[in-house]
């Protein structure tokens, strides 16, 4: 009898893929790779930073974080025992993000091993406009698993090293050249507009909360499902539209009301208008430092990054 382990970035398959005839063990990710400030330090140093960002992130105890992300991080160490492992990653940046985090690990685990870990991977097919989770039992079960390989192994080593340099020029060359992952290209230039633009000082996530608001998303039930209506690439959560609310909200400067029912400030109305420039607050987009003077840009006319110097 073949053993198959299934390995999700989340809890939102576990009950679903047995329904669907894909039964095996689950091995959840729930490391929002995507979400503030990551390194490429090794797995222990790497665990207590993610550890820190979730729990001011989720609002959740952080040595509870560090013990789950242990758990779930060494679950990558037992693979062996499996005939196949399925890879349940969509196109959007949250799950390549994560995907490529742990294509990473698997690679030094096949190099340091000796053994070739790839033949047992598969990559399960992404439609590249729905979740997995919104598909129908009938079509979770039809879905093919599809080989990935040392080539796509490679591909996300080299696709995690460029995310988590402070230098995101190499990120900027990887998006725009075809890859042998489907799907990651798009995602990664989706988080590189999430610098500040130009143009306004504006991460691309921060500009589309803005225009809901100006729209008349009062809060933060309606600008969710604003930001998932105008965006395909990030699945933005409850937590991450919280998190740059917050962001926009604070400060004399601020873009947005504190409390909802959310407006535009003065301020905010003249920066969306492209009247005046956001300073952004500090923060990580990925390993680059974002700040009030930030060194790194995003330039919608070159469609790539910029540097300040």
């Amino acid at each position: 009898m073949t053993s198959t382990a299934h390995i999700r970035c989340g809890d939102d398959l576990r009950d679903l893929l047995p329904r669907a005839g894909h039964d095996g063990a689950y091995l959840p990710i729930a490391d929002p790779v995507c979400v503030g400030a990551v390194s490429d330090d090794e797995l222990m140093a790497y665990l207590g930073l993610r550890a820190r960002v979730i729990a001011l992130h989720a609002g959740v105890d952080g040595q509870e974080a560090r013990l789950r992300l242990g758990r779930e991080y060494m679950a990558l160490n037992g693979l062996a025992r499996f005939d196949r492992v399925l890879l349940w990653f969509e196109h959007d940046l949250w799950d390549q993000a994560c995907l490529i985090r742990v294509l990473s690990l698997l690679a030094d685990r096949a190099s340091a091993a000796g053994a070739p870990l790839a033949d047992r991977l598969f990559l399960m097919p992404a439609d590249g406009r729905r979740p997995f989770a919104h598909l129908a039992v009938e079509e979770l079960a039809a879905l093919q698993p599809v080989p990935l390989g040392a080539l796509q192994l490679q591909a996300g080593a080299e696709a995690w090293a460029a995310f988590a340099s402070p230098d995101p020029t190499a990120l900027d060359r990887l998006s725009r050249r075809a890859s042998p992952l489907p799907h990651l290209a798009a995602a990664m230039r989706r988080h590189l507009k999430d610098l500040p633009w130009r143009a306004d000082g504006l991460a691309l996530t921060e500009r589309l909360l803005l225009r809901a608001v100006a729209d008349g998303a009062a809060d933060e039930a309606a600008v969710l499902r604003a930001l998932l209506a105008a965006d395909p690439v990030f699945h933005v959560t409850d937590l991450i539209v919280r998190e740059v609310a917050q962001r926009l909200a604070t400060g004399p400067h601020r873009l947005i009301t504190r409390e909802a029912p959310w407006r535009l400030t003065e301020r905010g109305a003249a920066v969306l208008a492209g009247e005046a420039k956001h300073r952004p607050a500090p923060r990580f987009q990925g390993a680059v430092m974002v700040g009030p003077d930030p060194l790194w840009w995003w330039d919608p006319r070159a469609a790539g990054v910029h540097h300040a110097a």
